[in-house]
């Protein structure tokens, strides 16, 4: 038996209401399941509560600059800028930043990458090639029981007994026998 436009319509108002299949079907005297492949053709599946929403408005004004989008009925995402140039300068004024603290320093700092590890370059070649002057400075902090300044994240985790971040191995105390050849007597 097929479904009249008026049994449609009423079973889109019901659903937009949060009206769940079963109470729908009931009430019409149809199967749940036939109300329920309607639904979900019309992308009104899920539970009938979250269904409560409104219709989605188009754009009609870019974003950026407020003149007229031309909306072509396509499927798909609705238009949001009337051109690729007008999408990167608002991109440009409007820009995403993600908050990080820098691996080797510990300073906070802003960036537009989702993943940064270091706040300068300089701190990323401080922790990737470490100077021996840097490895003397940590084991005299040692000795003397302070905090070791700027210290790179590897020996900030060797210190505490923490994983490595890089190898996910479990660090020991005893790596710290790895700077005895360096050790100041």
């Amino acid at each position: 038996m097929q479904m009249t436009n008026e049994q449609r319509e009423k079973i889109f108002e019901l659903r937009k209401l949060g009206i769940g299949y079963r109470s729908i079907a009931t009430a019409m005297n149809m199967s749940r399941d036939k109300v329920r492949n309607f639904c979900k053709t019309q992308g009104l599946d899920g539970y009938g509560k979250h269904n409560k929403k409104e219709e989605k408005s188009i754009r009609d004004l870019c974003k950026n600059c407020g003149k007229k989008i031309n909306q072509k009925p396509i499927k798909g995402r609705p238009k949001t800028y009337c051109s690729k140039e007008c999408k990167k300068e608002w991109e440009v004024k409007h820009p995403i930043l993600y908050q990080h603290v820098c691996y080797y320093c510990g300073k906070k700092f802003e960036s537009k990458a989702k993943n940064a590890d270091f706040c300068c370059h300089k701190c990323y070649i401080r922790d990737r090639f470490w100077r021996d002057e840097d490895i003397e400075t940590v084991i005299r902090h040692l000795r003397k029981g302070i905090l070791i300044p700027n210290a790179p994240g590897w020996v900030k985790d060797l210190i505490a007994g923490r994983e490595c971040r890089q190898s996910g191995e479990k660090l020991e105390e005893s790596i710290l026998f790895w700077f005895t050849p360096l050790r100041l007597n």
